[in-house]
């Protein structure tokens, strides 16, 4: 691929997240997520009483299966279960979080961060991921990837299936230039072998877009030494 072909790619990427995140109900439309018990209990913004039967969520007039959602009106309820805990999550196409997006700043993108790596399978393993409300969650490791940054020899620990392995990081941007983490997902369909990183692909956590929802925080291993100056940066606010 050539340095115009790799940029117009990367701009039609940027252009497609961009547009996936501000839909009417993106990640920017976030407006709460309200953890519920057995007992009824009113929810800001909805009418009637919220309770749990099981892992679903029942309402006023409708039950919410576990991992299922239901559009209201023009807002979207879906049902989010961390561990045992369920809460309602509300996504609402007005939502002060959503108008405000402009754009997303991000880095040029420099064919330089296409970096070759390693992934290795876990073998049953868990990690312990904490979350950005303090939360500690029990997670299957899917492996680490291997991968070299500016000398640093990295074994970057990754969740999720192995078509989307899910790579939380910091680097010395995080906090000044970029926001204080970021995502990167990876494929690694064979399995063990070779693998791409590409952290022109870098993306802002959900957390940076709306204040309701509870990203994991980057692990000791996540953490890169050098300044990653590939992918998203910030959000651009009107």
């Amino acid at each position: 691929m050539s340095d115009t072909e790799f940029d117009e790619d990367w701009q039609a990427w940027h252009k497609a997240r961009l547009r996936t995140v501000t839909a009417p109900h993106g990640l920017a439309s976030l407006v709460g997520t309200h953890w519920l018990s057995p007992d009824p209990q009113p929810v800001e913004g909805l009418e009637g009483e919220w309770s749990l039967d099981g892992a679903a969520i029942v309402g006023p007039t409708f039950t919410i299966d576990e991992g299922g959602e239901v559009l209201l009106g023009g807002r979207l309820l879906r049902n989010h279960r961390r561990d045992d805990d369920v809460a309602l999550r509300i996504l609402d196409p007005d939502a002060p979080s959503r108008a405000s997006v402009a754009d997303i700043e991000a880095y040029e993108p420099d064919p330089a961060w296409v970096l070759k790596g390693h992934f290795r399978p876990a073998d049953g393993e868990r990690i312990d991921v904490t979350e950005i409300d303090g939360y500690v969650e029990n997670q299957e490791l899917a492996g680490v990837v291997e991968v070299e940054v500016a000398g640093q020899k990295l074994e970057l620990l990754a969740t999720g299936p192995l078509t989307r392995l899910h790579v939380v990081f910091k680097d010395a941007t995080s906090g000044e230039e970029s926001y204080r983490f970021r995502f990167l997902f990876l494929r690694a369909d064979a399995g063990s072998g070779e693998i791409e990183v590409d952290f022109n692909r870098a993306v802002l956590p959900p957390c940076a877009f709306a204040d309701f929802y509870l990203c994991p925080l980057p692990a000791p291993q996540n953490v890169i030494e050098a300044p990653v100056r590939a992918g998203e940066k910030q959000v651009v606010r009107h």
